[in-house]
């Protein structure tokens, strides 16, 4: 036995796999010792390093991946178990960098400017892209007195970059302002019902079920453990929120803000108690970690200790560690919503202590090292958290909590975004949207310049060169080439909390613009992307989290994996009347035409809307309104349209996308003529979606190469009633009516 153990140990200790610091090849993983011993290996991550030692590298901005390689060696009746670390890296940059965007930096006299650690390399393809970049030094007396000196950078390839360093005292070139105003004001949805009939409706309905049908001791059941509190028996979650995961907690955070959601959409008070035990209950969390003053500092709850975020500090790669500023955005997101929308003071006195965790962990780092977190790929993703936090300073004027919404900025993504440069290619989508919506609620508190350009510049670029038909962003979860559609046509295109929070961003910037545009993308991401997104089987409460675009596309609910989109999509189903409704000076404004009721006192209106063949209809029942007209939302989709009032046809004057329409009380009606249209990849005319009215409309087939259309044909695509469709012998039907059935989202033109 002793000889065995030892002969064993030889073996092991005669094993040599290569530099594990720098895995960028397969690695010869061996399955004999030359004492006989047996070799078996086990793998952390399958996907960048297999049990057979095939390496998967990420991709360029992908972030190296630490992966544990667990052997297990075997002689006789003797076993032993050994690990390696190896760093399998990313993926170089594919392409030679040929330029860079010098930029101008402006400092206040005394202070060392800020210079970002990467900036806008233009490469051999002419595409925009962030790189990092080394400074020179800089004399730190240089900025003592006011003046312009240059500095000088260099990236890879020997390129060069120059910041023109501006010092100044002057308040409006070191802080710019810019004075938009909101000019409409969005109507609540706890004032809002959707009516029966329509998928709207029935989707809202399904999740709610859901939610009365769990437990809630699950989802506090990581919680209560991390804070050394009895379980009460409770089943552990899974997936992403299972016990051993770096993310768990973030489901918690979007069951929160989902009953938040659902109470003010639907006023059901069994949802209201369940939200109310949940806030309770997580209350005494954060109370019995107070009193752990050796493991937790004060205001923190979380579902597993502060070692996340130490490691975060000292730049630890996903997955060793998984977003921790993530998580804790949806715990607190989800606070901040049961306050808003179920007036829950505990919520909110929970998230401040929270809050001012965050404003005392940052406010000790220099900003070099946050803005290197923030640039790490997943490790350093924080969601919205500067939003949440931008809205805990509105809610109490408390300075800190803006100051520590500030520490957030992430220079790798703001510098293009201020610059109107479109980099967005290879960065993670949602990574990044939530931020740009944190920094729109950041301009409404501050009225930065900069912030304003941020937030429009990136809705501009997302929506005009990255979206699919149905309104989704990114491919395996990144932006691509910008105008690139159809090259990255698959069946991990358009996530789902992409498109939530696309339409978060959107709707926040409709508030100050007031333009139908933002209105005419909002329809059609929530009406095609949205919608399709939820499970229609029954209440189950899932949610695909790609929705596939390629030929023989299929959707996806996996009950186990409490994902992303599992969690966002605990709240969209109940946002559909958000934006249904609001309201400038002169008008109150329709801009979706889902069934549903607004009684707010001053207003009550009652819309209903149907397909019929080769048309949608739309009845508008005006018994109260406290504005001198109404506007309704001219859609894009709609031929023509037949309008009346009381059954009395009227021609209403139309204005930026609107018809403009005197009426006190009566009902007004639309009939909007429908006809087949096409949504071309702007990459490829010839490469569509087939659309009809509202819908983007999916071929059911599951004929793996792409189905071929005559262009004439299209305006023989015949509407059969209901939502089914039929050119030939294809069958086309909305995606948000697809569950099962294999589909085409996109076809060829001939």
């Amino acid at each position: 036995m002793i000889m065995c153990e030892k002969l064993l140990n030889e073996d092991i200790e005669n094993i040599y796999l290569g530099n594990l610091s720098t895995v960028e090849a397969d690695i010869a993983l061996p399955l004999k010792g030359k004492n006989g011993s047996v070799f078996s290996w086990q793998s952390s991550d399958e996907r960048r390093l297999s049990s057979e030692g095939k390496v998967n590298r990420p991709p360029f901005t992908g972030g190296n991946r630490e992966v544990i390689l667990t052997l297990t060696a075997t002689l006789g009746d003797t076993v032993k178990t050994k690990k390696y670390t190896a760093n399998v890296l990313e993926m170089e940059y594919p392409f030679a960098l040929t330029g860079a965007h010098d930029i101008t930096v402006y400092t206040k006299i005394g202070v060392q400017p800020a210079l970002p650690l990467n900036v806008v390399a233009v490469n051999n393809l002419n595409e925009d892209v962030m790189m990092p970049v080394k400074w020179a030094d800089t004399d730190e007396n240089a900025f003592k007195q006011a003046g312009e000196y240059i500095v000088k950078g260099n990236l890879q390839n020997d390129i060069t970059v120059t910041a023109n360093i501006v010092v100044t005292d002057d308040e409006k070139l070191l802080a710019p302002k810019c004075n938009a105003q909101k000019t409409v004001e969005v109507y609540s949805i706890k004032d809002i019902r959707l009516t029966s009939g329509s998928s709207f409706y029935a989707q809202q309905q399904r999740v709610m079920q859901h939610f009365l049908n769990v437990d809630c001791d699950s989802y506090l059941y990581n919680f209560r453990l991390a804070a050394g509190l009895d379980t009460k028996g409770a089943k552990q979650m899974t997936g992403w929120d299972a016990p051993q995961c770096n993310l768990k907690g973030h489901t918690t955070g979007h069951f929160l803000s989902g009953l938040a959601l659902c109470y003010g959409a639907t006023g059901n008070i069994k949802i209201k108690a369940k939200l109310d035990y949940m806030v309770a209950e997580l209350a005494e969390c954060q109370d019995a970690m107070a009193q752990q003053p050796e493991n937790f500092k004060a205001g923190f709850l979380s579902a597993y200790d502060e070692s996340q975020f130490d490691l975060l500090e000292v730049y630890t790669v996903y997955p060793k560690i998984w977003a921790p500023y993530y998580t804790l955005h949806k715990i607190m997101a989800g606070l901040r919503d049961c306050y808003l929308y179920a007036d829950s003071i505990k919520a909110l006195e929970i998230l401040k202590k929270i809050g001012l965790w965050v404003y005392n962990r940052l406010s000790r780092l220099p900003k070099t090292q946050r803005d290197r977190m923030w640039a790490m790929y997943i490790a350093g993703e924080f969601g919205g958290i500067n939003e949440v936090l931008a809205d805990l300073y509105l809610i109490t004027k408390d300075e800190r909590y803006l100051t520590a919404s500030r520490y957030f900025d992430n220079d790798k993504l703001y510098l293009p975004m201020r610059a109107n440069i479109d980099a967005l290619g290879n960065l993670h989508a949602n990574q990044h949207i939530p931020q740009i919506i944190g920094v729109l609620r950041q301009f409404e508190a501050t009225k930065e310049k900069h912030r304003w350009d941020i937030a429009n510049n990136f809705w501009n670029f997302a929506v005009k060169d990255h979206t699919y038909s149905i309104g989704g962003v990114g491919e395996t979860e990144m932006f691509r080439t910008k105008g690139q559609i159809a090259k990255y046509i698959s069946e991990k295109s358009a996530e789902s909390c992409a498109s939530y929070n696309m339409l978060k961003l959107t709707g926040g910037l409709y508030q100050y613009h007031g333009g139908a545009e933002y209105m005419h993308y909002y329809e059609n991401t929530l009406t095609n992307h949205i919608l399709s997104s939820g499970d229609i089987s029954g209440p189950t409460g899932l949610s695909t989290y790609f929705m596939p675009s390629a030929p023989c596309g299929h959707k996806h609910f996996d009950s186990e994996e409490n994902s992303c989109c599992h969690g966002t999509g605990y709240e969209s189903h109940f946002k559909y009347g958000e934006y249904i409704y609001a309201k400038d000076k002169d008008s109150v404004i329709i801009n979706l035409f889902i069934p549903n009721r607004l009684n707010n006192g001053k207003e009550i209106i009652e819309i209903a809307a149907d397909a019929e063949i080769n048309s949608f209809d739309m009845a508008i029942k005006v018994d109260k309104l406290s504005a001198k007209t109404l506007k309704v939302r001219r859609p894009l989709w709609a031929v023509s349209a037949k309008i009346a009032v009381d059954k009395q046809p009227i021609t209403p004057k139309e204005e930026n996308g609107y018809y403009i329409i005197d009426i006190e009380k009566g009902i007004l009606t639309f009939e909007f003529e429908c006809a087949a249209y096409t949504k071309a990849c702007s990459d490829d005319e010839n490469t569509v979606s087939i659309c009809w009215g509202p819908y983007v409309l999916a071929a059911i087939s599951e004929n793996k190469e792409y189905i071929t259309i005559n262009k004439a044909d299209l305006s023989r695509l015949q509407h059969k009633g209901g939502l089914e469709f039929t050119l030939d012998d294809i069958t086309f039907k909305p995606l948000n009516t697809i569950s099962d059935e294999y589909y085409h989202l996109y076809v060829k033109l001939q």
